[in-house]
């Protein structure tokens, strides 16, 4: 839980404000309520509608028995029935976990010992039998807050307590077991507000959803939408050329997701010949931003990027701002936003971050997880952070490996064996996603003058220095400049990965 003292210099701050939930839906209903609200491949529905249907919900919930402070476990996809579900949830003043639809049985069943084992499921009809076989909780169909449904008025609703636990998110982490990360409708509000801020987005902003409404992704961008007033896309099942006929047909301003997601959908316009991109924004996180999709959404679509930063629990911690030239956007990972403190160096690594702020997640669900989480009331990110005026790098992560087909191999343990490579002034190795092994290893090097160094130097001269087989690298990607580094002088393992693919390499398909 956030301590009384930080809750309040928020509150003074203007970082968590008076506004309610009614504040978003129930106000854009009064000013905007023709606006399209929410839409997905078969539904859309304006302001005025959404907030019909929202209370709608609410009133479904207290006919099933579900009162403030119970727990209700929300499974679901990208669709309008689900966004309306959520906003019934938020007023019902239940504490909501959310999982996708294509979750597991022992997701359930996570969430479940996450929130209470009598927690009322809301699932779609369709995943009824594969997730909740023996179980006898009380189940309400996803379909029951859609248009088709409408339940008898009369049960009004009142504004939650903002700081009380209302949505549990599940992060996979490094554990065996999913982690539940709890936050409240003030640190939502508060992550939503940061990447309002990151985008520039308005009223008249059209979100574009495809990573799953109940990542931290889609509760950002929900929250965004409701608190803006503005619209929110879904796509279901992301298919490059589906999705930007999509996008340009209703007229999606802003993307938010993983860099591959807004790559594939660009790639596909120039395949295409589409010179016209509706997009305006690229909100990016998850990996530094390759140059050659900055480039190509810039020079040729005329689409801004935003650099994002954050997680889970700490979601749109720094990004980029308004006044960032192109440059600055690659080189870093963005101003801390309003409210925002970080501390370099935790008990573990005298370089992992420590953060926290008014978009900081309360805590986890289980008590051992949080033993190792934080700090006092910091929270270790596990990155490893640089911060120089007030902008965040981070420089590679608290674990420095490459796991090749669940071989994990130690990052620094391939730097100290390179040392001395013949004909390079700087080497360093990095990972890179493989669609077969989920990682490989590759050396960065930035040889002498123009000679040539080559995987084969590089392998040969590991072996000479004791490094199993199994740990050698597949790809030499070559330099012909210095290697990116912080200004302390550390190289950032995480641009090496993000400028590798317009680099002269060499690698082979696999090391036997």
């Amino acid at each position: 839980m956030v301590p009384a003292a930080r809750a309040a210099k928020y509150r003074t701050d203007g970082l968590w404000d008076d506004r309610g939930l009614a504040d978003g839906v129930e106000t854009a209903a009064s000013r905007r309520p023709d606006a399209v609200a929410v839409a997905d491949h078969d539904h859309r529905l304006t302001y005025a509608a959404l907030e019909r249907q929202v209370a709608s919900g609410v009133s479904t919930l207290r006919a099933m028995g579900v009162d403030s402070g119970d727990a209700v476990v929300l499974v679901a996809g990208n669709t309008v029935d689900a966004v309306v579900a959520y906003h019934a949830l938020l007023r019902a003043g239940v504490t909501v976990a959310v999982l996708d639809r294509r979750c597991g049985q022992a997701d359930v069943h996570h969430a479940l010992d996450a929130l209470s084992d009598r927690a009322t499921i809301v699932v779609p009809a369709a995943e009824h039998q594969r997730l909740l076989t023996a179980l006898t909780n009380d189940v309400m169909p996803l379909e029951r807050f859609g248009e088709a449904y409408r339940a008898p008025e009369g049960h009004a609703w009142s504004e939650p307590d903002r700081d009380r636990p209302a949505v549990v998110l599940f992060t996979s982490g490094t554990t065996r077991r999913p982690k539940g990360v709890i936050h409240s409708i003030n640190t939502l509000t508060a992550g939503a507000a940061n990447m309002a801020r990151i985008t520039g987005a308005t009223e008249e902003s059209v979100l574009f959803l495809v990573s799953p409404l109940t990542s931290i992704a889609g509760v950002m961008q929900m929250h965004l939408a409701a608190d803006h007033h503005a619209g929110l896309v879904l796509e279901d099942r992301f298919d490059p050329d589906v999705s930007l006929d999509r996008i340009n047909a209703v007229g999606a301003t802003l993307l938010g997701g993983a860099p591959v997601i807004a790559e594939r959908l660009l790639r596909a316009a120039r395949r295409r010949g589409t010179r016209y991109v509706s997009l305006r924004t690229l909100a990016l996180g998850g990996a530094m931003l390759p140059r050659p999709l900055l480039e190509m959404a810039t020079d040729e679509f005329g689409i801004e990027i935003a650099r994002v930063y954050g997680s889970s629990e700490a979601p749109n911690f720094s990004g980029s701002t308004p006044d960032d030239d192109r440059e600055r956007r690659l080189s870093d990972d963005g101003a801390l936003m309003p409210g925002s403190e970080v501390r370099v160096g935790s008990g573990a690594h005298a370089q992992e971050g420590m953060v926290r702020g008014p978009g900081v997640f309360l805590g986890y669900s289980e008590p051992e997880d949080n033993a190792a989480a934080f700090e006092a009331d910091w929270y270790r990110t596990g990155d490893l952070i640089e911060v120089n005026g007030g902008r965040l790098t981070v420089v590679g992560r608290l674990k420095e490996i490459v796991n090749r087909n669940g071989l994990k191999i130690s990052l620094n343990e391939i730097d100290a064996a390179l040392e001395g490579l013949p004909r390079a002034l700087e080497h360093a190795a990095f990972g890179l996603p493989d669609r077969s092994t989920g990682e490989r290893l590759a050396v960065a090097v930035h040889p002498e003058n123009t000679t040539a160094v080559t995987l084969e130097d590089v392998v040969d001269h590991l072996l000479a220095r004791g490094v199993a087989r199994r740990k050698l690298p597949e790809e030499v990607v070559i330099w012909n400049g210095p290697l990116p580094r912080t200004p302390s002088g550390k190289v950032v393992r995480s641009r090496l990965a993000m400028e590798a693919p317009g680099k002269r390499s060499q690698g082979v398909e696999r090391l036997r």
